[in-house]
């Protein structure tokens, strides 16, 4: 077991009581109202964790299969590496704050992509780019990236295929040690 798993394993319990969990528990609307869904869909919530997102969309589609690398109606738990494959085709691909902990961005992507029905859309949430501090304990909290850039996001979305690609703001998060971290929301469609 990694250091990052046993981090996230240990914190599982009070995880959605922690105050960053309570400001993160306003993506789940903000989310739903840039994602068209039909009640027909079948959605990836990436990095579920304890299952906000999962939760807060499943009653608006047909199933939900919640991916994470630890094991936590109509959701399904999966646990499992994204690039091991995945069992079906999406017509959405969600996650919230999960990009910044997988080293390789471009091929996850790839993978988001090859995994979409076509005309399937992502809605991807992380932090810009920051200077390491929201985190703070980066390698035990297995942290790969210090948030990202817009455009660099976008162009690497755009090389793995998606198109109508947009990067915004989507909620700022108040951390403890008094800064504010924004939060991107990454969206785009498989032609």
């Amino acid at each position: 077991m990694t250091t990052a798993s046993t981090h996230f394993d240990s914190a599982a319990r009070d995880w959605d009581q922690r105050p960053m969990s309570q400001q993160l528990a306003a993506v789940p609307p903000l989310l739903l109202a840039q994602l068209p869904l039909a009640p027909t869909d079948q959605v990836l919530d990436f990095g579920a964790g304890t299952g906000l997102l999962a939760s807060a969309i499943a009653p608006h589609v047909a199933q939900v299969t919640a991916l994470d690398t630890k094991g936590i109606a109509n959701i399904t738990t999966r646990q499992g590496d994204i690039f091991d494959g995945l069992p079906g085709r999406y017509h959405a691909i969600v996650s919230c704050m999960a990009l910044h902990h997988v080293a390789d961005t471009a091929a996850l992507l790839r993978a988001f992509a090859a995994a979409l029905h076509p005309g399937g859309r992502i809605a991807l949430v992380d932090l810009y780019a920051e200077d390491g501090s929201f985190h703070g304990d980066n390698a035990a909290k297995g942290v790969q990236h210090f948030g990202f850039a817009p455009q660099a996001l976008q162009a690497l979305a755009q090389a793995a295929g998606l198109a109508d690609i947009g990067c915004s703001e989507i909620l700022r998060l108040r951390h403890r040690n008094g800064r504010d971290y924004p939060l991107l929301l990454l969206t785009g469609r498989k032609p």
